[in-house]
């Protein structure tokens, strides 16, 4: 195995590696993300929230309705003349004046209190979309910033993938196969020298009779963290 053209190819990709994780921990990714899912939630709150405001100022309306009724009826009774009614007569219309008034008094109660609630439903909306419209134009500006970065990395990222590419047809192909699969195991880096008697990736003791085997066949698979370790 020729050593240096799979270092050579692992050094090239590490500059790959180096530019996708920048792309990848880019706050304005991170950021713009986050707001998008902020707008999401907003959005639908807001819809909610919308037709709530509706639904309630429809039984407003109704509760209203039926106040003034109850005003208008009571205002009626109120308008006779006591003397032209019986005492029977007057009986009733006190006791039925009597409990329009509580009735009223109880409309009045429940106007007041959904009238409350209708204003803190409105407030709420009003908050989620002053909320919606900032995540937005947050989510906006760090996009644009995320992408400007990608214009620029991308062309960058490509072009070093066609080099390495090049690298391969002078690569065992066993090894380039064992390189790729570590590769999208996350395994990195996938060569390393022998250190000291231990692997040069997680620094783990070798036995004598792996080191033996090293030096004999000029490489060894580490069995803790499947490195493939080389003698320098």
């Amino acid at each position: 195995m020729d050593i240096k053209k799979i270092l050579d190819y692992q050094k090239q990709d590490f500059e790959i590696i180096k530019l996708e994780r920048k792309l990848d921990e880019s706050q304005d990714k991170k950021i713009y993300q986050e707001m998008r899912n902020v707008v999401k939630d907003a959005q639908n709150k807001s819809n909610n929230l919308e037709k709530e405001a509706g639904e309630l100022i429809k039984q407003y309306a109704e509760m209203k309705k039926n106040y003034d009724m109850e005003v208008k009826a009571c205002g009626e009774i109120v308008s006779k003349d006591p003397k032209s009614l019986k005492v029977d007569e007057l009986d009733k219309t006190v006791s039925k004046t009597n409990q329009m008034i509580e009735s009223i008094s109880l409309l009045e109660k429940k106007l007041m209190s959904f009238a409350e609630h209708v204003n803190s439903v409105l407030a709420e909306f009003d908050s989620t979309r002053k909320r919606y419209n900032d995540a937005r134009k947050k989510y906006t500006e760090h996009k644009e910033a995320y992408e400007a970065m990608s214009n620029k990395l991308l062309p960058e990222i490509e072009k070093l993938k066609q080099e390495i590419k090049k690298l391969e047809k002078d690569i065992d192909p066993v090894f380039l196969q064992k390189y790729k699969q570590r590769r999208q195991d996350k395994v990195f880096p996938i060569f390393v020298p022998l250190v000291d008697k231990t692997c040069g990736g997680c620094r783990m003791e070798l036995p004598s009779a792996s080191i033996d085997r090293l030096k004999q066949n000029g490489f060894l698979e580490c069995e803790h963290c499947r490195r493939i370790i080389y003698n320098q």
